[in-house]
């Protein structure tokens, strides 16, 4: 069997690293989830030459001991592939999602998607349709009928119609129940690739708002009026110089925050991608830390209430009395670390591994940074404050 490492091209001239197998007959890929970051991106060769090694390695460790791959059948001998309907498929992807253990919120998006999708099937009276009979035309009438579909529970918000991002998001799970069936040889291609652009979906441009140095200053010199508002103010600060989003905040433990090489940092998993992170602490970053309580190492440092909607009440009430007058919310600290490290003068490469981006353009790509690089990036700031 002949093994091969293969590049693909990816956005902002990142490559991803992949093997490719291949023997009379037979041609298999196996992702490395390796990557190459841009030749002018800092240290460019030295991490790109670590990567590739590593790349040689894994390749030598198959020739030695060749994996095992089991031939998919072709559709028309699955059987499944001649009773599955389209809901069922439905709940079979749910179920392996479950199995797989996704989270809560996103098991109960997926269970919304085939909930509209048996609304759509019912009315047009095909609830029984064969998933290898879904044809382009039956998933661009599903489409049309999510663009007409009005929440009943948000009336009073744009007539109850889908925000675009949301139906956006209605069909990138649609795409992945069919790219599923696909891959589990139940049907040969997936029918929402021979929509056109203007049958699918798309996000609008979306300004994403910031605070400057000054604004943030203002809000962080308003003297709370409870604790949990100057919890909430702290957070909100120390997020602006992190990042960090409010999922990872509340989760924040005395136990992330590490030191290294005598740099104080913080160190976690992100909640919402799985993906780690570690970002150096600047002076202002450890200002907004609460004392450091004795054998607290599991101890929560941001003691956040819960449901976002009630963070960013506190948010509002805090800008409006320090007079800022943009409408933003507790995300927006997120925009603001990266707008004020570049601003500051740090590359974009660097905010983006800051921010726990694998990609500056699509935030999908893995390629490591030197922690130097970080350290630097981020003390740029302390000169603002």
């Amino acid at each position: 069997m002949k093994v091969e490492i293969k590049e693909r091209q990816l956005t902002a001239g990142n490559r991803s690293l992949y093997l490719e197998y291949y023997e009379t007959g037979f041609r298999k890929k196996e992702n490395l989830h390796l990557y190459l970051i841009p030749d002018d991106a800092p240290h460019a060769k030295k991490l790109n030459g670590e990567t590739y090694r590593k790349a040689q390695e894994i390749r030598a460790q198959r020739i030695l001991n060749p994996p095992t791959f089991e031939k998919k059948k072709k559709t028309e001998d699955n059987k499944a592939a001649k009773t599955m309907t389209w809901l069922g498929w439905c709940d079979d992807y749910i179920q392996s999602a479950i199995d797989s253990g996704n989270c809560e919120k996103m098991i109960a998006h997926k269970g919304v998607v085939r909930k509209r999708i048996a609304a759509y099937l019912q009315r047009v009276k095909r609830t029984d349709v064969l998933l290898k009979d879904v044809d382009r035309d039956l998933v661009s009438g599903l489409f049309e009928y999510m663009r007409s579909y009005r929440n009943r529970k948000q009336i009073k918000t744009n007539g109850g119609r889908l925000a675009a991002y949301t139906l956006v998001l209605f069909e990138e799970t649609v795409k992945a129940i069919f790219n599923k069936a696909v891959r589990d040889g139940l049907i040969t291609y997936n029918p929402v690739q021979d929509l056109t652009r203007e049958e699918r979906f798309h996000a609008p441009d979306k300004h994403r708002e910031y605070l400057t140095a000054d604004e943030l200053k203002r809000f962080l010199a308003v003297e709370p009026q409870t604790v949990m508002e100057q919890t909430v103010q702290m957070a909100f600060g120390f997020s602006c110089m992190t990042g960090l989003r409010l999922g990872d905040m509340q989760h924040l433990r005395w136990s992330d925050i590490k030191d290294v090489n005598g740099v104080r940092m913080v160190s976690i998993i992100q909640h919402k991608t799985k993906r780690p992170v570690t970002v150096p602490l600047n002076s202002l970053a450890l200002s907004l830390l609460p004392p450091r309580p004795e054998n607290g190492e599991n101890g929560i440092i941001f003691p956040l209430v819960k449901k976002p909607d009630n963070v960013a009440k506190y948010v509002r009430r805090i800008k409006t009395r320090a007079g800022i007058e943009k409408d933003f919310t507790y995300h927006s600290s997120r925009h603001s670390a990266a707008t004020l490290a570049i601003t500051a003068g740090a590359e974009l490469y660097s905010v983006s591994k800051i921010l726990g981006h694998g990609s500056i353009a699509s935030t999908q790509v893995y390629a490591k940074v030197n922690m130097e690089k970080k350290v630097e990036a981020m003390s740029l700031t302390d000169g603002v404050f």
